[in-house]
């Protein structure tokens, strides 16, 4: 603002008007004072002087006010302005304050139409000093009115708060579940009816206003991760190079997969680098154990290019379900394989389950430099980004795949799906790696979006490729040997026709002097230690000391036309015969047990029944006739006296009765 002589300005916190300007100093007298001047230096008044008008902040408030109204009430509030400033004006003229009122009352009810007493431009004066432009109109279609106040008992407050707190691990139930729980802790902690509660529909009101985004009525997924969140300000900063801060996580996947002529459901475990928000790699499994962490730090370090033998094999054999056999498809998906960028995890922040926390995944980031940083808990929010990542791979990649679960119960259709439709494990695996390549890693994300211009945003690659460009730096990655090494070990005899394992026979022309032969591993009783990847049984590698020794799976029909789906439906047919249920060596042995155990001998309880069933007059094993055994057939001739017996002896013919007790509760007589 600019400030001249005659003008009235406010400064420490009270009313002057300017007397004379100075270059450096202003000199000032206190309007309802009768003080001397004050001299007051011009540096300081630039920080401290405001302008004396009372509503000078609201005004500027009032310029988003007036954008709002319509045209019949920005007529009435420009009308008010205006004749409310002629106010000043009228009685500085000599006009006495009650005369100026009725002039402007006169022209406003001329303007208007309206017929508003002189007692009206005191009360819009008083108004527009308190609540601007808004103070005008009529103060209860903004909200400006006068309320009454509501008070309720402080007791009943913290007794519906209380209640709503207990209500973050349950299931969720009705408000009328809601008010008796109040009720009952009010009854608890004061005494039976000590407290009044309000009535049916001020409850209600009250549980509504107190949730306050508690989710205390809604669903219970809701409740417990509004729950968990914390109640400061969330943290923005997310490293300052790639790999600094490395997230990972396990999660099921919405869909159904075939593993083993089975429909399961697979998890989905992620490293997610936060600065970037590169996957740095995911593998999609039955469960999660601890060795299956270690395998995506493996596939981390490992690049698909530095990959050891068999890995572009197996995936492109996995592949030509959607490749086909065009060539030039199959080099473009591994360029951008090849194209993704290497990020080293120096940190990696994981959650407390049990495989994370392992001494087996501890114990590798340990050796590989990596530092492991586990979370507090029920804290979701520590991992927010790789929880917001699960999701979008549920909206971009699995949502589009068939058997697709949807996001709970009550999204879930009722389609029935073939196990022999069903996407395999091997082949979710590979497609999702091929989505990373292709769509994740050069997709626009909005959280790498820049500062100065936000309609610029970069993808992971780009992301990556911007870090190095200001902060160089050079990332070896891992040795394809060093990446074996990290692989689970099984331990298996060398014969004289390769190595069996998982039921395949794997070979090499390198194991002709090792086959038959003991390792020197006692502990082992001289097995040999065999190196698998779980995601690629075309290869297993034989370590020997410092060097590992690559063994091909010897399948006749591997490589075969067709083979694969000649295979997979043939799993298919042996699941339809019930093939999966225990084998002839388990029938076999369930018969040994058996045999060796003998009957079971029967209990107390069956003994009784057996009496009771034996002496009772009424049951169906007691209204048969003991019948002798026939005697075995003679050779000779039946006499005359024979005969006579038998007709003496020849008893009415009877229905067919069971000769067991009743539901075969307990055994017949004659049994027992």
């Amino acid at each position: 603002m600019s400030v001249h002589p005659g003008d009235i300005i406010r400064w420490q916190g009270e009313s002057h008007q300017v007397v004379a300007i100075r270059p450096t100093y202003l000199t000032l007298r206190a309007v309802d004072g009768d003080g001397d001047d004050v001299e007051v230096l011009a540096a300081d008044l630039r920080h401290e002087v405001e302008s004396a008008a009372p509503a000078s902040l609201r005004s500027l408030l009032d310029l988003r006010s007036l954008q709002d109204l319509d045209a019949r009430d920005r007529k009435i509030v420009d009308v008010w302005l205006e004749e409310l400033a002629r106010f000043d004006d009228l009685v500085a003229t000599g006009v006495t304050k009650p005369g100026a009122r009725q002039q402007i009352i006169d022209d406003v009810n001329r303007r208007l139409g309206t017929d508003y007493s002189p007692v009206k431009v005191s009360r819009q004066q008083r108004t527009l000093e308190e609540y601007g432009v808004s103070g005008l109109l009529d103060r209860r279609r903004h909200g400006l009115a006068d309320m009454p106040g509501r008070s309720y008992d402080e007791r009943l407050i913290d007794a519906i708060l209380t209640v709503q707190a207990g209500q973050e691990r349950k299931s969720t139930g009705t408000g009328t579940r809601l008010i008796w729980l109040v009720r009952r802790e009010l009854d608890d902690r004061f005494g039976e009816d000590v407290v009044p509660m309000p009535s049916r529909a001020t409850m209600y009101r009250l549980l509504s206003e107190l949730d306050a985004g508690k989710h205390t009525l809604g669903t219970a997924r809701a409740r417990r991760t509004t729950a968990n969140q914390p109640d400061h300000m969330h943290g923005v900063r997310s490293g300052v190079r790639p790999g600094e801060q490395v997230l990972i996580d396990t999660t099921p996947m919405e869909i159904l997969v075939e593993c083993d002529g089975e429909p399961v459901r697979p998890d989905l475990t992620l490293l997610l680098c936060e600065a970037s928000r590169s996957v740095l790699s995911g593998i999609v499994t039955v469960g999660s154990r601890s060795i299956d962490l270690v395998v995506v730090l493996a596939r981390a370090l490992v690049p698909y290019a530095s990959r050891p033998d068999g890995v572009r094999a197996n995936r492109r054999q996995v592949s030509e379900a959607w490749t086909g056999t065009d060539g030039l498809m199959v080099e473009r998906f591994e360029a951008l394989r090849d194209a993704q960028p290497y990020i080293f995890p120096e940190s990696i922040t994981t959650d407390r389950g049990a495989s994370y926390v392992s001494r087996h995944f501890s114990d590798a980031c340990r050796t590989l430099g990596t530092s492991l940083t586990v979370n507090a808990e029920y804290s979701p929010t520590q991992k927010a980004k790789i929880e917001r990542m699960f999701r979008t791979v549920k909206d971009q990649f699995t949502q589009y795949a068939i058997a697709f679960l949807g996001q709970s119960t009550d999204m879930r259709g009722d389609e029935v799906i073939a196990t022999s439709q069903l996407l395999t494990l091997e082949q979710l695996q590979e497609l999702f790696e091929d989505w990373v390549a292709v769509t994740w890693q050069n997709r626009p994300h909005k959280a790498l979006r820049d500062p100065r211009n936000p309609r610029l945003k970069l993808t992971p690659n780009q992301m990556v490729a911007a870090y190095r460009e200001i902060a160089p730096e050079l990332q070896v990655p891992l040795t394809a040997e060093k990446y074996i090494a990290l692989l689970p070990t099984e331990w298996r005899v060398i014969n004289h026709y390769g190595v069996d394992i998982d039921l395949r026979v794997y070979d090499s022309t390198e194991l002709g002097p090792l086959r038959k032969k003991r390792s020197p591993h006692h502990r082992q009783q001289g097995k040999w230690p065999f190196h698998v990847d779980p995601y690629n049984p075309m290869t297993v590698w034989l370590e020997l000391g410092n060097q590992f020794v690559p063994l091909d799976w010897r399948s006749p029909y591997s490589g075969a036309p067709m083979a694969d789906e000649v295979w997979r439906v043939a799993r298919a047919q042996a699941a339809a015969r019930g093939e999966s249920e225990p084998s002839a060596d388990d029938l076999n042995e369930a018969m040994r047990r058996f045999m060796y155990k003998g009957n079971a001998l029967p209990t107390k309880r069956q003994k009784k029944r057996a009496i009771s069933a034996r002496t009772d007059p009424l049951a169906i094993t007691n209204q048969l006739p003991h019948v002798a055994p026939a005697s075995p057939s003679v050779s000779e001739p039946a006499g005359a006296d024979d005969v006579d017996d038998e007709k003496v002896d020849a008893l009415p013919a009877k229905p067919a009765w069971p000769v067991a007790a009743p539901f075969g509760m307990t055994r017949s007589p004659d049994e027992a």
